[in-house]
């Protein structure tokens, strides 16, 4: 076990962690000087970005209900929502990313 200490360094560690990889996402997605410096085919994917950050705001909102109230009918329900959640953002990013990708050409809409 950690020391009080030592739990209070590694939640802040992961907080920063989360804050700094939404701001970078944001950053991303709207196209800012980030965007412009990384070559174009090294670009993540706008969708699998967009994806990831819905499965990250799941994740915020289930886990502090599952920590404070973990037998709670509420916080069963959020976590199937981040079950399903999960699975479809991670079945769709291994099996069904050439087709995502076809669909949003298609539309016009950037892919990167």
């Amino acid at each position: 076990m950690l020391s009080h200490t030592g739990r209070i360094i590694v939640i802040s560690f992961v907080v920063g962690l989360g804050i700094s990889a939404v701001v970078l996402s944001i950053i991303i997605l709207r196209r800012g000087k980030l965007y412009h410096r990384l070559r174009p085919e090294a670009r993540p994917r706008r969708w699998i970005l967009i994806s990831l950050l819905f499965l990250f705001t799941v994740f915020v909102i289930w886990f502090p209900v599952w920590m404070t109230w973990p037998n709670a009918l509420i916080s069963r329900l959020l976590l199937g929502l981040f079950g399903v959640t999960f699975f479809l953002v991670a079945m769709t990013i291994k099996w069904l990313t050439p087709l995502v990708d076809s669909y949003v050409k298609r539309r016009g809409w950037p892919l990167r």
